[in-house]
């Protein structure tokens, strides 16, 4: 959406970011109920001045102080575009959508690529050698893709693995994944509404009894930690999470229980 540059400009309250300490959680993106952040390359940023009415809804969920309130000139506030801008991206989430029957979260792709498939049998560790073989035993990976009644679901867990790890982790098939179910993800960038509900689905669908998050040390990642509480309040039975942080070096920073 394209916003006019013919706005009276005034002098008035507004958000400013701090890119130096931004590190592009996304937390103020979820929290401003105008739609005027985004995270672009990494860092939050006010798309245009007329969406964000300087009230700072978002200031108390950033970690890291990188948001603040000033006074300068810019245009004004203008809850009719705000309402143009909310309705526009509302439409580009039905779009995405569109293939998806109601209740039926199982792809938004139609090709035979997403077609749900159990790969050999259980998986077994052998010893380190030149060859360690695969501990991958289902298809699809992704949440988009996945089925929440694909028959590897029904499982006491579920491995939720952020889409940098296995790139960072060398020995990821071995010491991680050992042939478990799994949804692959990236908290950051991939995580909407149509993703949450398909994996409440999952869980309501399924015994699972532990969920164990596989993510980056980067604090985008940890986005995901934002909303696994309300999920599990929603299905309505004791889950256990844990979780494993990666470095980008590949090395195992913690793992706990959370």
């Amino acid at each position: 959406m394209t916003v006019s540059n013919e706005k009276k400009i005034v002098k008035r309250k507004i958000i400013e970011i701090d890119e130096d300490l931004c590190t592009g959680c996304g937390k103020c993106v979820i929290s401003c109920a105008e739609g005027a952040l985004e995270i672009v390359d990494g860092k939050a940023k006010v798309i245009s001045d007329v969406f964000c009415d300087g009230l700072g809804a978002c200031i108390g969920e950033c970690p890291e102080g990188a948001l603040r309130i000033i006074e300068r000139e810019a245009a004004q506030f203008d809850e009719e575009a705000v309402e143009d801008h909310l309705d526009n991206l509302n439409k580009i989430k039905e779009k995405d959508t569109t293939n998806v029957k109601s209740g039926d979260h199982s792809s938004q792709c139609t090709c035979q690529s997403a077609t749900t498939m159990v790969l050999g049998g259980s998986w077994e560790e052998t010893d380190i050698s030149e060859d360690i073989p695969s501990a991958l035993r289902q298809w699809p990976t992704k949440l988009k893709l996945v089925s929440p009644t694909a028959p590897y679901f029904r499982n006491e867990e579920l491995v939720i693995i952020s889409d940098c790890a296995p790139l960072a982790f060398g020995d990821f098939h071995r010491k991680i994944l050992r042939g478990k179910p799994i949804v692959t993800l990236c908290p950051m960038l991939s995580l909407d509404e149509n993703d949450l509900e398909k994996l409440t689905e999952i869980l309501q669908l399924n015994p699972i009894k532990n969920i164990h998050l596989i993510l980056m040390e980067v604090s985008c990642c940890q986005k995901i930690k934002l909303f696994i509480d309300p999920i599990i309040n929603s299905v309505g039975r004791p889950i256990e999470v844990y979780e494993t942080i990666i470095s980008r070096e590949g090395e195992i920073l913690r793992e706990t229980k959370i």
